[in-house]
């Protein structure tokens, strides 16, 4: 077999620079000394959803298991934040803190200069979708007062972070089909990372910066939105999904009453799944666009799917309370 030298050549020339960039990166590191600032390194990690401060290189980018940035600072501290990614363009967003939005594309890197001026925990998050795992990319930088020590052990366990103690890949590998289209549900609703925008089983509650409703609604309360008057009438609904009967055939013999009302939400919910709501209202209409955003699923999700996903939701409804 006849040996193209230049293509073997142009091979090893890219597998060099993928594995040698970021080691000489971090052995030198002439910015280190840059006015005496604190350097924090951040590398994406799109296959796993996380930015993280491990060395990510051409060799580990498959095989390690990179560990979640976890960003402790000082009130008053000054620090340099330096941005790269090996895969794909991803975006780097503090928006509490005025940190970003900084654009990191592949093969490059960026810096940040920050100095630390409030105390607290603050999200960031990757916003320019990166692929599968791309809402997992979001974690806190935690700003101690001088004089609290406290901080980093009560808010910290407090935090969002605590939603993404386990990497995407892990809950992607552990959906499998049931024959339950409940459980189908809520393993999608892992797999697809829909908690860490509306909550674990839908609670809601996460806040959401420059969102004109502040957090993202709840989803436990579905019920209630597509106008089911009551539990055997949810039961039944959830059997019609399982069995994949068109709902719209049924208006002309409903099983239960306003059936109707019922069946125009339905449609309007799950059009929205498929359509996604990516530039939501803004409290101020002056600032940047939300962070967190309803993607469009129609090329991610089938109808079975999202009709799985529904049923789920239905059935977290706390009927005792109605």
């Amino acid at each position: 077999m006849k040996i193209n030298y230049h293509e073997l050549i142009a091979r090893i020339t890219v597998l060099i620079l993928l594995i040698g960039t970021p080691i000489i990166i971090y052995s030198y590191a002439p910015w280190k000394t840059n006015e005496n600032k604190r350097v924090i390194f951040l590398s994406a990690v799109a296959s796993q959803g996380i930015w993280t401060e491990d060395l990510v290189n051409g060799l580990n980018y498959w095989n390690k298991d990179f560990k979640r940035a976890k960003i402790i600072l000082k009130n008053g501290e000054e620090v340099l934040f330096r941005f790269t990614s090996i895969d794909v363009t991803h975006t780097f967003y503090v928006p509490e803190l005025g940190i970003g939005p900084v654009e990191v594309l592949p093969g490059h890197l960026y810096e940040f200069a920050y100095k630390a001026t409030k105390s607290g925990v603050f999200k960031y998050y990757c916003t320019t979708v990166c692929g599968h795992c791309h809402f997992y990319m979001q974690g806190n930088i935690i700003v101690e007062d001088l004089n609290n020590k406290s901080i980093n052990d009560s808010l910290y366990l407090l935090s969002a972070d605590t939603l993404f103690s386990n990497v995407c890949v892990n809950h992607l590998n552990k959906y499998s089909k049931s024959n339950s289209i409940v459980e189908n549900g809520k393993n999608l609703f892992l797999a697809k990372a829909c908690f860490t925008c509306h909550g674990f089983n839908g609670v809601g509650g996460i806040k959401n910066f420059n969102y004109a409703k502040d957090s993202i609604p709840q989803l436990n309360n579905l019920s209630e939105k597509l106008k089911i008057p009551f539990k055997e009438d949810a039961d039944s609904i959830i059997k019609l999904l399982s069995l994949n009967i068109k709902l719209e055939t049924l208006e002309d013999t409903p099983p239960f009453d306003k059936y109707e009302r019922f069946l125009a939400q339905y449609q309007s919910i799950t059009k929205k799944i498929v359509d996604g709501a990516e530039k939501l209202q803004r409290k101020d209409s002056l600032g940047l666009n939300p962070p967190l955003f309803m993607p469009s699923w129609e090329n991610s999700l089938s109808e079975e799917e999202i009709n799985s996903l529904i049923a789920y939701l239905i059935s977290l409804n706390n009927w005792e309370e109605d």
